[in-house]
């Protein structure tokens, strides 16, 4: 799949669909032609599933906006691409447009409703703004309900929110749950570094230390 996008990439790097066109009509009035020639614009070659490989890629190297480009162009071929949508709001997250995040996990949550990933970001949208955390919360809610959705990363967030919520009692309930369940888990299905956000987010649940980082997103 790489490879087929990448000699797709180099066919087409450096010379846009515009300017092959202009070329095109520059050659036939050179050669004295008095018809007006057929202009040829070049249709995207490249499939949903290769914009959004690309999009990861440069999401990975935190190329933010090419990779908002991507994942749009990979939405325009296909409209139901659940992945995109993820992928999209994630950036969108990442560059604190909370707004625009949401707006793109609601539109996955369209294509899957109840999906723990999307509703996990989702929630994760409310909790870094400030914003809509009840209906966040009702989404956590439904999904933890439901016993193959109690994960360690998923309990997490939850607890996160109600702490936010100033719910003490409810966010400790869960980080206990989703430290349990991590232990129960081995390092090769819950890593360390989960662990480790999990006890921190009850470690500033009791004062401890300050907000932490970056919030663990499904993907």
């Amino acid at each position: 799949m790489i490879g087929r996008v990448g000699r797709r990439l180099r066919r087409l790097q450096g010379v846009p669909p515009l300017a092959l066109s202009l070329l095109l009509l520059q050659a036939v009035l050179a050669a004295g032609c008095g018809r007006m020639p057929r202009i040829i614009v070049l249709e995207d070659p490249l499939t949903a599933e290769e914009h959004l490989e690309l999009g990861v890629a440069y999401e990975r190297s935190a190329e933010y906006d090419l990779a908002i480009r991507e994942y749009e162009r990979a939405l325009r071929k296909d409209g139901e691409s659940f992945q995109a949508r993820v992928n999209l709001g994630n950036v969108r997250l990442a560059k604190q447009e909370y707004g625009k995040a949401r707006e793109e996990y609601r539109e996955a949550l369209a294509i899957r409703p109840g999906d723990p990933e999307a509703t996990n970001n989702l929630a994760w949208a409310a909790i870094l703004s400030g914003e809509e955390r009840e209906e966040a919360a009702a989404g956590m809610e439904a999904v933890v309900s439901r016993e193959e959705n109690r994960t360690a990363t998923l309990l997490d967030t939850l607890g996160v929110l109600r702490m936010r919520m100033g719910q003490p009692a409810a966010a400790k309930e869960a980080f206990g749950e989703a430290e349990q369940r991590c232990l129960e888990a081995g390092v090769s299905r819950c890593p360390n570094g989960i662990l480790r956000e999990i006890r921190a987010h009850r470690a500033e649940l009791c004062g401890q230390i300050p907000p932490s980082g970056p919030p663990p997103l499904v993907k």
